[in-house]
């Protein structure tokens, strides 16, 4: 199929969210990452539905935008040249060439686990890879007893735990005092991550009007003498309509302050205690590649690498 054969034009999260449905589904994983639905949901980054002739629904979804792009195609469409010829019309798009200036760089693009077809359509596209990403898991049965205490677990002297405090929230207060705790100490433990450290207020709000969110499963740990927050760990649960519960260490952040302290280790304890108590039948988290002192740290209690993603960056967009 050439690009000519597929129409593009703007959507919606909510329209597309069919097919990302089926297509993590088919893939065991999901397609994009939160950032870029947050991103298309707030309009800073342009969401594209394809369609092809004959077709009602769409064939494919694109997300691009601040430097980088995500393409799925429906399972059901793939092998025909779709995902070439909506690859090469994002990589044409406005949003495409104003993510380069100057052309200086290309975009980057993911490909989610291990995925042939999506590695070969990159790279044929002139894409290079640049970074990888390890999902994780944990046999459930090494989780701690099922009357775990998140509470209970042992954290460095002069350190104190609580959850995040969302009755501010509920008053009617848009960033209550632990939402901007938790901005504050996420952009400071993660400056150099491309992604995850620059997360804002807005985008902390859009995370937690997720259906999955609690605040039972958001922990912060501050300093007992000054009640400074210096670290945090998030559980995201997901249950499924066939009653599968998946808990994902979501993120896990220390305020570079507080390094070599041990809190670090104290909140996976805590993570993995309060996953025992949503009784899961599956555990993951995400991890870079090249982080090897997190890796270790996970490995050690006992989680092991169950697929690798890969990004990639593209060749330099002209505008």
């Amino acid at each position: 199929m050439n690009a000519r054969s597929l129409t593009a034009s703007e959507g919606s999260v909510q329209a597309a969210q069919p097919l990302l449905e089926r297509a993590e589904r088919a893939d065991g994983s999901s397609p994009v990452s939160d950032q870029a639905l947050i991103a298309a949901g707030q309009g800073q980054r342009e969401l594209v539905v394809f369609t092809a002739p004959d077709d009602a629904e769409p064939v494919a979804v694109g997300i691009v935008g601040q430097g980088e792009l995500d393409l799925v195609v429906d399972p059901s469409k793939r092998g025909a040249g779709i995902g070439t010829a909506a690859l090469r019309l994002l990589l044409d798009s406005p949003a495409a060439r104003a993510a380069a200036p100057g052309g200086s760089t290309g975009p980057l693009a993911w490909a989610h686990g291990e995925n042939p077809a999506a590695t070969a359509l990159l790279r044929g596209a002139g894409f290079e890879p640049v970074r990888s990403l390890f999902r994780m898991a944990l046999d459930p049965a090494r989780l701690p007893a099922g009357d775990a205490d998140p509470f209970a677990v042992e954290l460095p002297a002069g350190f104190a735990l609580r959850t995040f405090d969302a009755a501010a929230e509920a008053a009617g207060d848009a960033h209550p005092a632990d939402a901007h705790a938790w901005v504050q100490v996420n952009s400071r433990a993660f400056a150099s991550h491309p992604e995850q450290g620059r997360v804002t207020l807005e985008d902390f709000a859009l995370m937690r009007a997720e259906p999955w969110f609690s605040p039972d499963d958001l922990f912060l740990v501050a300093t007992v003498d000054t009640n400074h927050t210096a670290g945090f760990t998030w559980v995201k649960t997901l249950r499924g309509e066939d009653g599968i519960v998946e808990t994902e260490l979501y993120v896990i952040g220390v305020d570079p302050d507080f390094a070599g302290t041990g809190l670090g280790k104290a909140l996976l304890r805590v993570t993995l205690a309060r996953m025992a108590q949503h009784a899961p039948q599956r555990v993951t988290l995400y991890v870079d590649g090249d982080n090897t002192r997190a890796v270790g740290m996970y490995e050690s209690a006992g989680f092991t690498i169950d697929s690798r993603s890969t990004q990639w960056r593209g060749p330099q967009v002209s505008e």
